[in-house]
């Protein structure tokens, strides 16, 4: 998600939620990493913000994200879904309010356009005093810049206004300055992305590793909500009110597993077709289920063991039937596959049929990738090497570079969601695939997360929000299935490698791959509520769509955060496993 996430606030809301002892939160188990952005009225903060999270005013999504504080002037939260345990406060300075939210935050920016009060100086040494991290920040010096050039005219260098500017700005803080208790930043109002932001960031991220908590200003991969998705929800919101969005997200949802997707295999030599067909499922060779028969008069189908609408075919070559390549082609109903593998080899290009199949192939826009198989540790030919249309595999020994280029280009022609459904349909054959898997799976985090907080009706005991709890339970099982961390999958890679099923679960640490259930995920959004900050009346903006919904900002929030966490751990649960088994088996073979 590229665009901003604003939340408003106000102590006298109802909905008012405290952690009534901020020092329990469990912090580092959250990698909350707060920053408090304090100033006066029209100095620049909401800017400074924006350009922090890589954002202008300008931005493709910037006009998607709408305000409606609870209280005019009150603290605003900013949090930005592609850095999630990221929180920038905005808040007021003129009724003292940031003294109070200086407890909670890892780092305090004050601000101002001019030169620094009191109220500043005071502020500053209250969180010092508390052990705070502070940065002191002139905005708008661009402005400064231009006034000076224009009245100095010749006399005018940038480099010595800008010192100038910073002797100036620090005179109050000399004390403070002089035990490097303080750093000043120049930032410019116009073009934000100037000057001494870029050195910011790098000391925000450098606080965060220091308060063990470290995070990246660098996008991290996470699903970009467009501007047709935006569209979208709300003509559904507009068309039936939340009963027709929370459909609509469903049925998004719901997408993935309905997507169908069939790869045909035809050519080669049977036993090595058969072994790719099976190292793709997941299932041994002469296992029960596994295609370890002769050539088939008629293509014969292998559904996946996790997507039954995934499906690999094996269909009976061209060279077996007297058929001309039209009449072959109808025959194997070729237009019911999205892919198709063509099993070389030695002389099978060389062939009249394969060159005339081929083409035939081509001329009606059908997807083809050309395998030739090689023995255990076999080098491709150079001449091989880096065709977009050929891979070099040893089907008994996947994965391999040949193997992973293979998906790299499957993604690039397959649509979004079959590309991700084979991904998913795939058994974890390497960090990669588990890789691939996690970043599938996070595309649809943010859809779990609104649904649940939309359809919430029953309060969570002990956790101030509403959520569906049957829904995330049942979501972040799926995950832990997806992953290869279930029982069936963990007895499978027992079997597989020869290594224990006992031993693989000892490499599944975090409490979701041990087992998803309601009191878990109750805990989980305990914690994540309870970040230690005054949270009060919170509503998600993401949408201007989204302001109705008064109680459903911090369910978003918690369900997120869960969510995100949760497949983060599943995930690296999956490679300790994966890495087990490898370990294992070579250890075994040597």
């Amino acid at each position: 998600m590229e665009s901003l996430n604003e939340l408003s606030l106000s102590e006298d809301d109802p909905r008012l939620c405290v952690a009534k002892d901020p020092a329990s939160c469990i912090r580092e188990e959250c990698c909350e990493f707060s920053v408090a952005v304090a100033g006066s009225p029209g100095v620049g903060k909401t800017v400074l913000i924006q350009a922090l999270l890589g954002l202008t005013e300008s931005h493709q999504h910037s006009n998607v994200t709408s305000l409606y504080p609870t209280r005019p002037g009150g603290p605003l939260l900013y949090i930005h879904p592609s850095h999630p345990g990221l929180s920038l406060w905005e808040l007021p300075l003129e009724d003292g309010s940031p003294e109070k939210w200086i407890l909670e935050a890892d780092l305090l920016l004050l601000v101002t356009n001019g030169q620094f009060s009191r109220v500043h100086i005071d502020l500053a040494r209250s969180a010092l005093s508390q052990g705070k991290k502070l940065c002191l920040v002139r905005s708008q010096v661009d402005c400064d810049l231009h006034t000076l050039k224009r009245r100095m005219k010749e006399m005018f260098s940038r480099e010595e206004v800008l010192h100038s500017l910073c002797t100036l700005t620090l005179q109050p803080f000399s004390d403070l300055k002089n035990k490097g208790e303080i750093r000043l930043f120049l930032v410019s109002g116009y073009e934000p992305w100037k000057l001494d932001t870029t050195r910011l960031k790098a000391v925000i991220e450098e606080t965060s590793r220091m308060c063990g908590r470290p995070l990246s200003l660098v996008q991290q991969g996470y699903e970009v909500i467009g501007d047709k998705e935006i569209s979208e929800l709300q003509s559904a919101l507009e068309r039936g009110g939340i009963p027709e969005m929370v459909r609509f997200i469903q049925n998004s949802l719901d997408m993935l597993l309905d997507t169908r997707i069939d790869f045909a295999f035809e050519g080669g030599e049977c036993s090595v077709r058969h072994s790719l067909l099976n190292a793709l499922r997941g299932v041994r060779d002469e296992e029960d289920g596994s295609a370890h028969e002769k050539d088939p008069e008629a293509p014969t189908e292998y559904p996946s063991l996790k997507y039954p609408k995934a499906s690999l075919w094996d269909i009976p070559g061209l060279g077996s039937h007297e058929f001309e390549v039209k009449d072959y082609l109808e025959h194997v109903n070729i237009n019911h596959y999205d892919f198709i593998f063509l099993l070389l080899t030695n002389g099978t290009e060389a062939t009249d049929s394969f060159k005339s199949l081929l083409s035939e192939l081509k001329k009606q826009g059908k997807k083809v990738f050309l395998i030739r198989a090689c023995e255990e540790g076999a080098i491709p030919m150079e001449e091989e090497r880096g065709k977009n249309e050929l891979f070099v595999l040893c089907p008994t020994k996947l994965p391999g570079p040949e193997f992973h280029r293979l998906l790299g280009n499957l993604e690039e022609q397959l649509s979004t969601h079959k590309s991700r459904a084979f991904m998913l349909s795939l058994p974890n054959l390497s960090a990669e695939v588990i890789q691939k898997k996690k970043e599938a799976l996070a595309h649809e985090i943010w859809k779990v997360a609104l649904l649940s907080s939309l359809v919430a009706c029953v309060p969570v005991p002990g956790v101030a929000i509403s959520c569906d709890m049957s829904l995330l339970t049942a979501r972040l099982d799926t995950y832990r299935q997806e992953l290869g961390l279930d029982a069936s999958s963990i007895a499978s890679l027992s079997q597989q490698y020869g290594v224990p099923a006992a031993t693989l679960m000892l490499e599944i640490h975090s409490p979701a791959g041990k087992g998803v259930t309601r009191e878990l995920v109750g805990k989980m959004l305990g914690t994540a509520t309870g970040l230690g900050l005054e949270i009060a009346g919170v509503i998600l903006h993401r949408f201007p769509l989204l302001g109705p919904l008064a109680t459903g900002g911090i369910a978003f929030h918690a369900n997120y955060s869960v969510l995100s966490r949760c497949l983060e751990g599943l995930a690296e649960d999956a490679q300790r496993v994966l890495e087990k088994a490898l370990t294992f088996h070579s250890t075994s073979m040597n």
